[in-house]
């Protein structure tokens, strides 16, 4: 649908000379920003987010929130393609401005209302408390300002009995997503400034990064208390994909997916599962909850 019309290449531009602009292109990802871009307005991939999500809840008729919508694949595939009522916030600051942008044009592109993706901050989203059935994100909780005050605020306008699922990449594993490199479980900031220096990356988006792992997820959900009911970490999507080879394809994950495949050579896919699940190697962690009814 996106991928497939006039517009595309368009889209494609704007989105990469965002992406180039900002630095990221090059100095933080080595994949050519062309690249970069298709796979955030692939329409495959926003398939596989809302089929991610239906194996948890039944979509339709449901009323559902992405934080952080990027340029707005999600949204649009969602409210375009499946007829979902989906809805989105997207902050037009910061070194992805272009994003929300580009969201603008394919809402108005595909018909669809141009206040169903607001400019707004996980930290204050502008909703009534209890208002949405399902709230997703993806690879967004590590660039917020504050993690933490953002889970709580998904947590105030989901309603009692609906489904908050939230992924982000596992800084206690051995992989990083943004550089697109291996890393070393639960660095410091300093050390993974000196790390990505010594691999001939800009050191500095370190410093825009939240280095969440497994840990400090369970901390803040745990502050919930006897509101929140855990379903999963994703663990089980963590170890289907290494035992199945079926490392997805994005980005720069081809190098994690020839680790796998590695391992699979070398007879070590066992041993390997049984020490990344104590030491919650697992990446992304994909946290699954429901909001309790009282």
């Amino acid at each position: 649908m996106i991928e497939c019309d006039a517009r595309f290449p368009d889209w494609v531009k704007l989105l990469g000379k965002g992406y180039i602009d900002s630095g990221f292109a090059g100095r933080v990802s080595r994949l050519p920003v062309d690249s970069i871009v298709k796979d955030m307005l692939s329409d495959r991939r926003a398939d596989e987010q809302i089929e991610a999500l239906s194996h948890w809840v039944a979509l339709q008729g449901k009323r559902i929130l992405e934080i952080g919508s990027g340029c707005g694949a999600f949204v649009v595939r969602g409210r375009a393609g499946y007829g979902l009522d989906v809805y989105g916030v997207e902050p037009s600051l910061g070194e992805f401005s272009a994003n929300l942008s580009v969201c603008r044009e394919m809402l108005d592109h595909f018909a669809q209302p141009a206040d169903c993706v607001l400019d707004a901050q996980g930290e204050a989203l502008p909703f009534a408390d209890n208002s949405f059935d399902v709230v997703h994100s993806s690879n967004v909780l590590e660039h917020v300002a504050d993690p933490e005050k953002t889970l709580a605020e998904a947590m105030r306008v989901l309603r009692p009995g609906g489904l908050l699922h939230i992924v982000v990449p596992n800084y206690g594993s051995w992989w990083e997503g943004h550089y697109g490199i291996l890393w070393w479980p639960n660095l410091s900031r300093r050390m993974a400034k000196l790390y990505t220096r010594l691999l001939g990356r800009d050191p500095a988006y370190v410093d825009t990064l939240n280095l969440i792992d497994h840990a400090q997820m369970k901390t803040w959900t745990d502050r919930f208390g006897r509101d929140i009911e855990i379903l999963d970490w994703g663990w089980s999507t963590f170890e289907k994909r290494v035992r199945d080879q079926a490392t997805p394809k994005w980005g720069a994950l081809a190098l994690a997916g020839r680790v796998v495949g590695l391992l699979h050579k070398m007879k070590l896919v066992s041993l390997g599962l049984a020490v990344a699940k104590r030491l919650h190697w697992e990446t992304p962690v994909i946290l699954v909850a429901r909001k309790r009814m009282h």
